[in-house]
């Protein structure tokens, strides 16, 4: 009998019950020197503690507060500071100033507040509403009712400052104004504040980011409670933090020395992939959809075949359905002789029904409940049978799964989607003793690690095609935005989740073109089509047919022409891909990375530079016109009629159908 928690499938982060705040109200100097700086300080409730503040990068300190007598609990820390950079250190009887290469702290020790005075970014203190009552919440911690501590820190934000990162966000990038908790959920979509992948690094325009190193449920008011300042919340053992200085680019290149670069997918993977969708398939299907392709002659790498290789009921078991898939390395090898790679679905729940199961469960390699029993629930939305989640912090369990990954890359599979990976209950306890509020979002960064350590020795890269993740998740290569509507304003709210993840360290995205859930019509699969070929990673893939010949022949006419643009286009894509990996920044640029003291940059959520010379305008509703906002210089239509346009300007456009919505920078270097 295993016991039932009761824990949602869809798992929200953990309430903060507020009883008492107590923020920092003093601090003296223990210790001081190119190394850094430590305060011995006190809260207003007369608790004691440590805060540090070391060099990290030549304008990246590490921010670390820590209280005295917090329990210590497993967790697990994402970043990796460099070594070997040093500060220096002026001190006084009240103050003390680090100065790094790009970066000045002053810090006032009574009462303690902190100021980088190059960029005139000074902490919030003391900010209340007419009632009397704090409005933001100070350096310090929160008593919060279950008897834990949740640290806190507040700076001042200036009315016309714009905040970007946290992740993929549908809500668009701009998050000013939002509450925003750090929290990898199944987002059931694309139309809400829910998100698949979430990144603790908020990006400003004033010239600064700061990343905050945890796995707990980091939460960002960004000028929400109080429109004078931004705060971060960490319900953890301690507030662990870097504050970056730099323009949006520079700040990105600081993630990636913190956390990694990220993986240089294999060329073959930016040409595009072909789904055979969400639905009961087969050996023979998969075969005549591959004679297809190649009859028509359109472009495509990579076979995608979704859940139904393994058994109805058994899709966590990675293994062939036997009858549907009587040989699959002999389909495998067929595939490679007509030049394509194939991607197979996967997920890292044991359902109930599986005959591995008895097997996990006898040797504890699923997660437990705080009671000591196996976790047991819906991962599915209901509509599969219960499972568990694999404990990839076990070492038996963690061999076991990845010795199954490589039994079915050895088949020929060339790369694996890692699907779910978000329904770690918090009322969870791992293997190594992690609880599942820290273990939640660190699970997914656990899953990928494994498949993509299989898949390099198996067959000679890490790429994965993940949906969930978190800080660093940028080294597995490609991710995906989740399950849209076939709508147009899926189609939208995909556009700016995936230019969130560019603002968030993580340059190789892509989505569903056409849209998941239901069946786009012609229109809106030509201009999702469009936009997908235009994206860093492009891959037809529903719930319905995306097989670009089953909307019409003028669609198909339209699409195979993008599609044919996506291979001209591919050295160049190649190039700024490796560009990216090497520079932190990303593929797909926003408008306002480049110009983050340009309003109009701000406003055009809905646009991209595609490397460094393609300007990239989705269409995001029927009739085929949009406005564009122009960067500086001289743009040319990629193709079509229309002349030159000179930026910075705004053009209200008519893109037909049979067009992509690109744009040549003149003297760029596209081909």
């Amino acid at each position: 009998m295993h016991p039932r928690d009761g824990t949602p499938w869809v798992a929200p982060p953990p309430a903060l019950v507020p009883v008492l705040l107590d923020p920092l109200a003093g601090a003296s100097v223990a210790s001081a020197g190119e190394d850094g700086v430590t305060l011995a300080v006190r809260t207003a409730a007369g608790r004691t503690g440590t805060l540090r503040l070391r060099p990290a990068t030549g304008n990246c300190l590490r921010v670390t507060l820590r209280l005295d007598g917090v329990h210590t609990a497993p967790r697990a820390s994402v970043v990796t500071a460099p070594t070997g950079t040093r500060c220096t250190v002026e001190a006084s009887p009240d103050a003390v100033t680090l100065r790094l290469e790009s970066l000045c702290l002053e810090v006032r020790l009574t009462p303690l507040t902190m100021e980088v005075t190059d960029r005139h970014l000074r902490q919030a203190t003391d900010v209340s509403d007419p009632g009397d009552r704090t409005t933001v919440l100070p350096l310090g911690v929160t008593e919060l009712a279950d008897g834990q501590l949740a640290y806190h820190d507040s700076w001042f934000t200036e009315p016309d400052e714009h905040f970007y990162g946290l992740g993929e966000r549908f809500t668009g990038p701009d998050l000013r104004g939002q509450r925003v908790a750090c929290w990898v959920e199944d987002a059931q979509g694309s139309t809400g504040t829910r998100s698949y992948k979430a990144v603790p690094f908020l990006l400003s325009s004033r010239g600064y980011a700061v990343l905050v190193d945890t796995t707990a449920a980091a939460c960002f008011d960004l000028a929400h409670s109080n429109t004078g300042a931004w705060s971060l919340t960490v319900p953890d053992e301690e507030l662990d933090y870097y504050l970056i200085t730099g323009t949006p680019t520079e700040c990105l290149r600081t993630y990636r020395d913190l956390t990694g670069p990220a993986l240089l997918p294999p060329e073959w993977a930016f040409g595009p992939w072909i789904s055979g969708g969400f639905r009961h398939d087969s050996a023979d299907e998969v075969r005549e959809r591959a004679r297809r392709i190649r009859e028509l002659g359109f472009p495509c790498d990579v076979l995608h075949i979704d859940t139904y290789w393994q058994r109805p009921g058994c899709w966590s078991d990675m293994e062939w359905d036997s009858e549907a898939f009587p040989d699959p390395r002999g389909l495998m090898s067929d595939l490679a002789a007509q030049g394509f790679h194939v991607s197979l679905w996967m997920n890292p729940y044991l359902s109930v029904d599986s005959p591995h199961f008895t097997e996990a469960d006898r040797n504890g390699w699923l997660l437990h409940t705080t009671s000591g029993g196996t976790w047991i629930g819906q991962v599915w939305g209901g509509a599969h049978p219960d499972s568990a989640v694999l404990d990839l912090t076990h070492p038996g369990a963690a061999d076991w799964f990845r010795g199954r990954v490589r039994q079915v890359l050895a088949t020929g599979v060339s790369v694996l989607k890692t699907d779910f990976g978000e329904a770690v209950p918090v009322a969870a306890v791992a293997y190594d003793g992690m609880t599942g509020d820290r273990l939640h979002n660190l699970y997914p960064l656990l899953y990928n690690d494994l498949v993509a350590e299989a898949t390099r020795e198996t067959a000679g890269h890490g790429l994965t095609w993940g949906r969930s993740t978190w800080t660093g998740g940028q080294r597995h290569g490609a991710k995906w935005t989740g399950d849209p509507n076939a709508s147009w304003q899926d189609l939208a709210s995909t556009l700016r989740a995936g230019l969130s993840l560019s603002f968030s360290g993580h340059p190789f995205w892509s989505h569903d073109i056409g849209g998941f859930h239901g069946t786009p019509d012609p229109e809106l699969f030509v201009r999702w089509a469009q936009f997908g070929l235009l994206s860093p990673l492009s891959r037809f893939h529903g719930m319905t047919s995306r097989l670009p010949w089953d909307f019409g022949e003028e669609a198909y006419a339209a699409v195979l022409r993008a599609a044919r643009l996506r291979t001209s286009l591919l050295p160049y894509v190649h190039r700024a891909a490796a560009d990216a990996v090497r520079t932190g920044e990303p593929l797909a640029r926003p408008m306002a990375l480049d110009h983050p003291d340009r309003p109009d940059a701000h406003a055009a959520d809905l646009q991209y530079l595609l490397g460094p010379d393609l300007l990239v305008a989705p269409l995001y509703a029927p009739g085929g016109r949009r406005q564009v906002w122009f960067p500086p210089g001289e743009w040319l239509p990629y193709a079509g009629s229309g002349g030159p346009i000179t930026g910075p300007a705004w053009r209200r456009v008519r893109i037909p159908l049979s067009a992509a919505p690109l744009w040549l920078r003149a003297g760029g270097h596209v081909l």
